[in-house]
């Protein structure tokens, strides 16, 4: 029988940690045909603890014969690993709440900050480092390993992997599957019987094809006839900003207001809990400086009610986070992300399709540099991961929107690499989202005077 390792860094993350270890643990394959070692591996003692405690418990429920261990020494994990799923953040709604709200203090009309505008910027340069540590480190001990990546900025990230790093990386994201489910809410039909053809930029996609499986019939024109019949107010958060692309674009775009407004210059008009991103009192708190509260991190755009109850118990990060750790094998589900069917499918030479993935373009989307990592379908097999080429070309303005992007990516390599304050400045300012060239100096040295314990040190130069 044949052995398998899968190392997880950022094995304390609650949602993709412990997807990957449900996924595995309902693996027949997993438990039947091969030697399974799982190395959980965390810098915070505590959380890979914690982690290994769930898996343990739920690995003997399911009489699954893996061998899980823990550690919080990174070359440890690695040593001789065949797939390494990797999410990690650092005190993360904290640096998160930072930036949101330092760059709309300056001037920038970012609406969210974690993937694209100003505050994306800070958030890729702050886990660059460990990244690249990770990378450098697979390149000594396990130079064959697949990197499978979930942490954010997606895009960035795998870009500045696969041009400093000799390390295969893929990034993957669920944000495709929910514009599929967008799609079936509109066409009321089965989330099942939708094909499609779609891509982009990660969290900046566009279908460009629809149909019925069954019929083979195309859906945009009943998309269309839905869509002008909808109520223009339903789950306006999530998909007003979605409507307004697809009317000015002509496909409809993926995977909602919050993160495809943040690579426009116009999507705060869409966005009505803007205010309650990371809510607090500025005349009552002063938050990174006296104050040691993150503030209340309220994710309306999910088209859920934010609706609370004036005494009731708000849903803390503490409180999710232990609820998430108790075990109940009744609970116990896939958990529909990519990290393990690709680990099978390359590892027994299977092949199959997936919905999105991160990789080099490499001529998959016409019209963008072949270096630059794009999200769309791709092919998994032994031979590894390869993207499917697109056969609709995206409209000139959302290529030349993901261009900006793309230029983005590399002036934040260049800076990291040159340790440049002034090639952030340049990125910032490219940036449609941009505050003035004088907000946008003083807020660089902000949010390095804020984030100097976690960010790499930046000079102008």
């Amino acid at each position: 029988m044949k052995k398998m390792k899968v190392a997880l860094i950022g094995a304390g993350s609650v949602s993709f940690a412990l997807g990957a270890l449900q996924d595995m643990v309902l693996s027949e394959r997993l438990k039947t045909q091969v030697e399974l070692e799982i190395a959980l591996m965390d810098i915070e003692e505590e959380n890979v603890a914690r982690t290994y405690k769930y898996a343990s418990d739920m690995f003997t429920a399911f009489s699954h014969p893996a061998n899980i261990w823990q550690t919080t020494r990174l070359e440890t994990a690695l040593e001789k690993a065949d797939f390494v799923i990797v999410a990690i953040e650092v005190n993360r709604y904290f640096y998160w709440s930072q930036d949101f709200h330092v760059p709309r203090r300056f001037g920038s009309k970012q609406i969210y900050g974690e993937n694209g505008g100003p505050g994306s910027m800070f958030h890729t340069l702050r886990n660059l480092g460990p990244m690249l540590e990770i990378a450098r480190t697979m390149e000594r001990v396990c130079p064959d390993a697949w990197f499978i990546n979930y942490t954010n900025p997606e895009a960035k990230l795998v870009e500045a992997i696969s041009k400093l790093t000799s390390i295969k990386i893929v990034g993957l994201c669920h944000g495709l599957d929910m514009g599929i489910e967008q799609l079936s809410h509109f066409l009321e039909m089965d989330i099942n019987d939708i094909g499609m053809e779609g891509g982009g930029l990660n969290h900046f996609g566009f279908f460009t094809k629809i149909w019925n499986k069954k019929t083979g019939e195309d859906l945009y024109p009943l998309f269309d006839e839905k869509e002008r019949k909808a109520n223009r107010l339903a789950q306006f958060d999530h998909v007003a900003l979605s409507r307004t692309m697809y009317r000015t674009y002509g496909y409809y775009p993926y995977p909602g207001t919050n993160h495809c407004g943040e690579y426009v210059s116009y999507a705060e008009d869409f966005y009505a809990g803007l205010s309650l991103q990371y809510r607090y009192d500025p005349i009552r708190e002063k938050l990174w400086e006296s104050d040691s509260r993150t503030p209340d991190f309220v994710y309306c755009a999910s088209g859920n009610s934010i609706d609370q109850g004036l005494f009731s118990q708000v849903q803390t990060q503490e409180l999710w986070v232990e609820e998430a750790y108790i075990f109940d094998k009744e609970k116990v589900s896939c958990s529909n992300e990519y990290a393990i069917p690709i680990i099978e499918a390359i590892f027994f030479d299977d092949e199959i399709e997936l919905n999105a993935v991160n990789l080099p373009n490499k001529g998959a989307i016409k019209g963008l540099p072949d270096d630059m990592v794009v999200e769309t379908q791709a092919i998994v097999n032994g031979k590894g991961i390869t993207l499917k080429p697109m056969t609709v070309e995206l409209p000139t303005a959302i290529i030349g929107t993901i261009h900006i992007q793309g230029t983005i990516h590399k002036l934040l390599l260049e800076a990291y690499v040159e340790k440049s304050k002034t090639k952030l400045l340049q990125a910032i300012l490219l940036d449609p989202q941009s505050p003035t060239y004088y907000q946008a100096c003083a807020m660089i040295d902000e949010m390095c005077r804020l984030q100097q314990d976690i960010l790499p040190p930046l000079e102008w130069k």
